[in-house]
């Protein structure tokens, strides 16, 4: 089987992440994930795992705790969804202390031995669940457990792909739980409302382990609390049991301090934009804490946070003019990026250049975003999902002063990069869809992106 075969093959499994379905995403059980894992020996038993949900802010939470447990002898595995720009970028081992970044996706050899070494069981599973089939994520998260076992991986980052309650991750049996950001995302399959959501998300929590949480609504901790205290488990939560200080926030990124359950970490760099990255690095760190029960090293923590690499997130690709691509697609994360203009935009000129997925809160993120900007050119990715430009425009019309149209986001981004000035910004937004496929058109186009971008 090529790399390409096993793509194909995994695409034969519906895959909810290209075709929005919420009534068949709410059927989902888990006792077919479990049955899938049982077939397989449950791979997912033989390494620690620290299991990471929430709206916003999962992923880099992920990707902090992955760079920092990278800097220790641990065999460290990540596993995140969706990717940004390339399938094997789901799943990461850290080969050795120290390695360099880049360099751990799985290769696609090794990933299309993988599909093929799961296919038999894959297609058992067919005929064993003849009405609802396993899906295109539970065959690559099952691929991911098989892969990290094969590979004798001591601790696991997951990312939960939605909700927790039925999610596949939610298989494991974790060391640690983290919660970011919670409010309103998917709301047709998880529920109308941030409480409701926080239900689907809490149902990761199981006993024997700790539970940390970024700041969340009053509504939102009370759920979480009640979750941790029917199992039996510590809840804590930033801005309480831990503590966050930035000391400077600018383009490069943060300078902040934590005091966490078990030691102070001053004046660490964290080199990804927004204040709300705070809370994240603390939750993270807290997460490391909790994972070990001699303590952190500072300088576990200073190396790795100083290194995280958590691309299409506030990343700024371009100096002049500033460019920003940030893969905001609901509210709380374009609340998140506007206050970061406001902070570290002032005083330039805002284009935004914004594509959506047809399901996402179009107003709610225009409203937020739109205020903020002189123009916005409306343009679509090459994703199913993604909501026509002509009927994103006419939405968006009312809450910016000067809307218009380019179908192609290549053509888009490389006019607004003639076109505007040199102290203007360009804000790419609305889609991580729309962000992973510039960037990776951007290493070939005649456009000049940061050095950082062409050598990612």
């Amino acid at each position: 089987m090529t790399y390409e075969e096993a793509v194909a093959y995994l695409e034969s499994f519906v895959n909810y992440e290209r075709t929005h379905e919420p009534d068949a995403m709410r059927a989902v059980k888990l006792e077919r994930m479990q049955d899938l894992c049982r077939r397989l020996g449950d791979p997912q038993r033989r390494f620690r795992s620290i299991l990471v949900t929430g709206t916003n802010g999962k992923g880099s939470i992920c990707a902090m705790l992955y760079a920092m447990l990278r800097e220790s002898p641990l065999r460290v595995g990540l596993y995140t969804s969706p990717h940004l720009e390339h399938l094997r970028e789901r799943m990461r081992i850290a080969p050795s202390a120290g390695s360099g970044h880049g360099d751990d996706w799985i290769g696609a050899q090794e990933f299309a031995a993988l599909i093929e070494q799961l296919k038999p069981t894959a297609e058992q599973m067919r005929h064993a669940w003849p009405e609802q089939p396993p899906t295109y994520f539970e065959i690559l998260t099952a691929a991911a457990f098989v892969y990290f076992s094969q590979r004798q991986v001591e601790i696991a980052i997951l990312e939960v792909g939605l909700g927790g309650r039925l999610d596949a991750t939610n298989v494991v049996e974790q060391a640690v739980s983290v919660f970011g950001a919670i409010d309103v995302d998917h709301a047709d399959v998880l529920g109308p409302d941030p409480e409701s959501i926080a239900r689907e998300k809490a149902g990761i929590i199981k006993p024997h382990h700790t539970v940390i949480t970024v700041p969340q609504s009053e509504a939102v901790m009370a759920v979480l609390r009640s979750a941790c205290e029917a199992q039996g488990v510590p809840l804590l939560a930033c801005g309480s049991e831990i503590t966050v200080q930035i000391q400077q926030h600018d383009l490069s990124g943060l300078q902040l301090s934590v005091t966490g359950a078990r030691g102070i970490y001053d004046s660490l760099q964290v080199p990804l934009v927004g204040r709300h990255q705070a809370h994240n690095a603390a939750a993270a760190v807290a997460a490391l804490e909790a994972l070990s029960d001699i303590g952190v090293p500072f300088s576990l923590v200073e190396r790795g946070l100083s290194a995280v690499e958590w691309p299409g997130r506030i990343e700024v690709v371009s100096d002049t003019p500033l460019v920003l691509m940030d893969g905001a697609h609901n509210p709380q994360a374009a609340e998140a990026l506007a206050q970061t203009i406001t902070e570290l935009c002032s005083g330039r000129t805002i284009h935004l250049l914004i594509g959506m997925s047809a399901d996402k809160s179009i107003e709610a993120i225009g409203r937020r975003l739109g205020k903020l900007a002189i123009s916005a050119t409306c343009t679509k990715s090459g994703h199913p999902r993604a909501l026509d430009p002509v009927e994103l425009a006419q939405r968006l019309a009312p809450l910016c002063p000067d809307v218009h149209v380019m179908s192609d986001p290549v053509d888009a981004y490389t006019y607004l990069l003639n076109a505007v000035s040199s102290e203007d910004a360009i804000v790419v937004t609305g889609s991580l869809f729309l962000v992973g496929q510039l960037r990776a058109a951007l290493r070939h186009a005649h456009v000049r992106p940061k050095q950082a971008l062409v050598d990612a």
